[in-house]
């Protein structure tokens, strides 16, 4: 059992507690209230980051872009809530300083057009892929990452493909991992 889940558990204990007869289940609290946790630790770290190095606005812009293609598109999992954490800090506040690195047009749609291919091919992942219409997913992931086309923004270009990273199935021993 992880910081988070105690954490979640013992909130949810207290709200079912006071109202034993509301109809949401005391699992379905836990699980609302880390993720509401989870959410909460990473965008204020991260944009708290943000403004320490000057780049709020480029960290929430990637905060924002991964998080609907994410949401549209599923993706693989960490299997603790610490790592995942841990990992996204990072990696939003490594966009914008990466981003700085790419001064050319060009490389900007050509990182645009792998994200496009792996959405594409490998959209969608996770519960999502439960869904009979997986063109539309796939043309909804495509449409968000497509706006980049218009925008040119390099960190956008780099937080669609490391999310579109995130769908790729690795193979081990023969047999797709399916862990989400």
């Amino acid at each position: 059992m992880n910081w988070s889940y105690r954490l979640a558990n013992h909130l949810a204990i207290k709200i079912h507690a006071a109202n034993p007869q509301h109809p949401v289940s005391l699992p379905v609290q836990r699980y609302a209230i880390e993720t509401v946790i989870s959410y909460t630790i990473i965008n204020s770290i991260s944009l708290g980051i943000g403004l320490m190095f000057g780049k709020a606005l480029q960290v929430f812009i990637v905060m924002v872009g991964f998080s609907l293609l994410r949401l549209i598109t599923g993706g693989r999992h960490f299997s603790s809530p610490t790592a995942c954490i841990v990992t996204t800090i990072i990696g939003f506040n490594a966009v914008p300083l990466l981003a700085e690195y790419i001064h050319q047009p060009l490389h900007t749609f050509v990182i645009t057009v792998g994200s496009l291919i792996l959405c594409t091919v490998f959209a969608p992942q996770g519960k999502r892929s439960i869904i009979k219409q997986h063109h539309i997913i796939k043309l909804a992931g495509g449409a968000i990452i497509a706006v980049n086309f218009i925008v040119e923004s390099p960190s956008l270009a780099i937080a669609f493909l490391l999310q579109t990273l995130t769908l790729v199935h690795f193979i081990r021993g023969g047999e797709a991992n399916e862990k989400n």
